[in-house]
């Protein structure tokens, strides 16, 4: 064996002990389903066999000669009765295996979307920035689609023909050795085949997936932002990048079709050869006097059924192989680290105390550029403290530190004296409510919406919620109410509205500690008004970050940090801040204020 063809086979074998373990882990809990199933199909395997056997030896007989006609037509008709028999046995069976395998498969492949989708659920903030949206959805879409066919079909095929093909060779043995073993003389030439082969369509229907996953995020960022893309005329740019990513996946996919088709084709030719060769030395051992006519007949029966199951073993090799290459990005996911499992963590209310001391951050994808440099803030519980600056000066950031999104290089930050750390993400997100610039609602009802702050919610509080955030007056008016449908993404409320449901959210949490980022800062005068007053509502007895251009949201508050470039460069509050003509703020308030 050559060094190629032992690296194949070495990557093989590990490959399918891989993908072996994979499947097993996520049939096991079906065995009462599955192991029926397989037992099934070995059955009817065995029935297959017993057909070509009786068949096989009503033609030896009517070959053989030294019976009436008489006696040949009883046996005949006795032999036809057993066969329908069975086949009408093998069908019923067959239709109960097919039934169990697709109970067992479409509840594992269920069972690997629900642990991909709760592992991407539960990915690090970091992760997720680093992948795009419409990637994470092709690997639960696409990826996971690719399992079916190989559950439901390839898998039972493969068990199905091995069966067949080993209880054929038995029988072959039992009819001739000698031309038993010239037949099968060919069989390692197609392992080592299926092994150098395999490898490559596997990496190529790996690469031909993840084209396809490419060409799923030009999909979901087109419909995501397809007010723009209408508003800039752009329908025709977004469908020639969707053509020339899909040109990208046809070439991978037609490369990766290319050794398959090549190993398919010289199976066949081995087939044929290798059929050819045995008539060829089966008429020289007739001729030699070493099998009589209705052996030769028997053999010829089997060696048909061996021969047509073994040609199955490329095509379902293949078809594995394209299922397997389509899953390993599964599989990676799966492996990815994600953020602790604590949802069972006690719940535990903060007084809202903050403190940061000497925070330095720069994010994972780019270490090289410090988005924080000595970043401290300390707030008493109940107090309100803004963070104005410019766009990029590390305002949000600030907010995706203390929520743990990510942990600083440098630095400590701590609520109610306690390192954030050593808390729970559990303890510490539920002490948290976010009341963003831009609010993007689930599809589903305003009810649920307004639930999601705290699910489980009773109906009295939820509509409380509203009534506090001030929703509770347009909600009434519409004609469903409560049950309103708000559309993909809450397109249809409008923005007031969709920021008044994101307070009612924020009230329903009853978080210790209140995130406002531009919360009012694309909205009319009349909506900011009522949504002023909903979460002046809000912040009461609660400590406050707020995240403003717009400096006459932060006039009342308690203290002000003014960012530039990652630190602060001023602090206090309103008065004391536009005192100082020459400072960052007072130049901000007096292009806003005056």
């Amino acid at each position: 064996m050559s060094d190629t063809e032992r690296s194949g086979k070495k990557l093989w074998d590990r490959a399918a002990w891989t993908d072996a373990r994979f499947f097993i882990q996520y049939l096991r809990p079906q065995a009462n389903v599955f192991v029926p199933a397989l037992f099934a199909l070995a059955l009817t395997g065995a029935m297959t066999l017993a057909f070509f056997n009786l068949l096989g030896q009503l033609v030896g007989t009517a070959l053989s000669g030294g019976r009436s006609g008489a006696d040949l037509v009883a046996e005949a008709n006795r032999t036809t009765l057993i066969l329908i028999g069975l086949v009408g046995a093998q069908a019923f069976i067959a239709f109960w295996r097919i039934l169990l395998f697709a109970k067992a498969s479409e509840r594992a492949l269920a069972a690997v979307r629900r642990d991909t989708f709760s592992r991407i659920i539960r990915l690090p903030m970091a992760t997720l920035n680093a992948r795009r949206v419409g990637e994470l959805a092709s690997r639960l879409a696409n990826d996971v689609e690719a399992l079916r066919e190989t559950l439901v079909s390839t898998i039972p095929m493969l068990v199905r023909h091995t069966v067949m093909l080993s209880g054929g060779l038995v029988f072959i043995f039992l009819k001739s050795v000698k031309l038993s073993l010239f037949m099968i003389a060919t069989i390692p030439v197609v392992l080592v085949l299926i092994a150098i082969f395999g490898a490559r369509i596997r990496k190529l229907t790996r690469k031909a997936q993840d084209e396809l996953a490419k060409s799923q995020v030009v999909v979901d960022e087109s419909l995501q932002s397809i007010v723009s893309v209408k508003a800039f005329r752009n329908e025709s740019h977004e469908i020639a990048r969707y053509a020339n990513q899909m040109g990208e996946f046809l070439r991978t996919a037609i490369r990766a079709a290319l050794p398959r088709a090549s190993f398919i084709a010289f199976i066949i030719f081995c087939f044929s050869v290798a059929l050819t060769l045995v008539i060829w030395f089966a008429i020289r051992m007739v001729s030699a006097g070493e099998i009589d006519a209705a052996q030769l007949a028997q053999f010829g029966a089997f060696s048909g059924l061996v021969a047509a199951s073994f040609a199955q073993f490329p095509e379902l090799i293949s078809q594995l192989q394209r299922a397997l290459g389509a899953t390993e990005r599964v599989r990676e996911i799966l492996k990815e680290e994600i953020e602790p499992e604590d949802d069972d963590a006690p719940r535990m209310r903060f007084r809202g105390d903050i403190e940061m001391r000497g925070v330095e951050f720069a994010y994972p994808s780019r270490p090289e550029a410090v988005v924080l440099h000595d970043f401290s803030l300390k707030a008493a519980a109940g107090q309100r403290i803004a963070l104005v600056g410019p766009s990029g000066s590390g305002k949000t950031t600030t907010i995706s530190l203390l929520y743990r999104f990510f942990e600083p290089i440098k630095g400590e930050i701590l609520i109610d004296g306690q390192p954030i750390r050593d808390l729970s993400l559990t303890t510490l997100r539920q002490n948290f409510a976010l009341v963003p610039q831009e609010v993007l609602l689930f599809g589903g009802s305003i009810a649920e919406n307004i639930a999601y702050g705290r699910p489980g919610a009773s109906r009295e509080e939820i509509e409380r919620a509203a009534r506090l955030a001030n929703a509770s007056q347009f909600i009434d008016a519409l004609p469903e109410g409560y049950e309103t449908l708000v559309g993909e993404r809450g397109t249809q409320l409008s923005g007031g509205q969709r920021q008044r449901i994101a307070i009612a959210r924020a009230i329903l949490a009853d978080p210790a500690i209140l995130i406002l980022d531009e919360a009012t800062s694309s909205l009319d005068a009349e909506s900011e008004r009522l949504v002023q007053e909903a979460l002046d509502q809000l912040m009461e007895n609660r400590t406050s970050i707020i995240i403003a251009h717009r400096l006459s949201t932060v006039r009342r508050c308690d203290q002000i940090l003014v960012m530039s470039g990652g630190a602060i460069v001023e602090r206090g509050t309103h008065d004391e801040l536009v005192k100082h003509e020459q400072s960052l703020y007072a130049t901000l308030a007096k292009l806003q204020l005056e």
